[in-house]
């Protein structure tokens, strides 16, 4: 069983991966942190309680990190997550209460007492990640690893950005705290676009109905926070769901190690992951990021299906 704290934005596949989280026996969830990003702190951090809280999960400790980027203005994504956050999904207020600790405090009082033993899995913006690096320098050779859902290597024919021609949302909201991250000699597991907006890793029409069709507490949830995008697009992408799979299951997913970048400064590029190709040369360096480049979309789906809706 692998130790876990999972540092998100809620956001539609966010609460998803929360309930694949809470699901997976394979880990065990020792926090939520909750970051500005999908939408802002308050409304992320109440949507992290309201999907625990409707899990029963009310053991997990839920603490509220940054409201906005280390320098620059906080953005949302609420276009496409509607205004709560949640799509048309409509839960009560929660029983449960915020941890009194920040979310920083939180990453490194759990890294100190885990060590190798806890993985973070970061579903949003890296901005809380990054300040407890700061704030704990040594946080990077503690930790066992970092599973992130965030980039776009152009590995694949899905490997391009959504929020710009070439860089993914999660990246491109916190590109400094990605660069701290990503620089931190940390190991990384990237989970990019590159999978998650392979259609065959998407909930599909099909498997959206017999959602509809279930009737369950939990199948009511999951197709209230996928109608509108299912509306809109045709499909849902499982970027957030996808992440927590692999870091329950890592051998869902096939991956290759390469030097990643990310860009700060590019008027049209900002928060593009700039992978290294090169396979020679003077000017080449040690890898440091894991890049997710195929996803076992069979077994996926049907973790999805079993964990989440049924």
């Amino acid at each position: 069983m692998s130790h876990v704290i999972i540092d998100t934005d809620p956001g539609i596949d966010d609460a998803l991966a929360l309930i694949l989280a809470t699901r997976s026996p394979e880990l065990r969830v020792e926090a939520v942190t909750t970051v500005v990003g999908n939408v802002s702190q308050d409304k992320a951090h109440l949507n992290a309680l309201k999907i625990l809280d409707f899990m029963d999960a009310r053991g997990i400790p839920v603490a509220r990190g940054a409201p906005k980027p280390l320098l620059r203005e906080a953005s949302h994504a609420e276009e496409i997550h509607g205004r709560s956050g949640l799509g048309e999904a409509v839960l009560p207020e929660p029983k449960m209460g915020s941890c009194e600790a920040s979310a920083v405090k939180l990453i490194i009082d759990k890294a100190r007492e885990l060590g190798r033993e806890l993985t973070i899995i970061a579903l949003g913006p890296l901005t809380n990640i990054a300040s407890a690096i700061l704030a704990e320098p040594g946080l990077a050779s503690m930790v066992g690893g970092i599973v992130l859902m965030g980039g776009a290597y152009h590995l694949t024919p899905y490997g391009h950005g959504n929020v710009t021609p070439v860089a993914e949302f999660n990246i491109w909201h916190d590109p400094e705290a990605a660069k701290i991250v990503f620089e931190s000699g940390v190991p990384l597991r990237a989970v990019g676009l590159d999978i998650t907006s392979d259609p065959s890793n998407s909930l599909g029409p099909d498997l959206f109905r017999e959602i509809e069709g279930l009737g369950t507490r939990r199948s009511r949830l999951v197709a209230d926070l996928c109608r509108g995008l299912m509306r809109r697009f045709g499909s849902v992408q499982l970027h957030d769901p996808i992440a927590v799979a692999v870091a329950s299951k890592p051998d869902l997913a096939e991956t290759r190690r390469f030097f990643v970048e990310v860009e700060t400064h590019g008027l049209i590029t900002r928060g593009q992951t700039v992978l290294d190709r090169r396979t020679r040369g003077s000017s080449m360096r040690e890898a440091n990021v894991e890049v997710c480049v195929g996803l076992d979309s069979e077994r996926f789906m049907e973790l999805f299906m079993d964990r989440v809706v049924h």
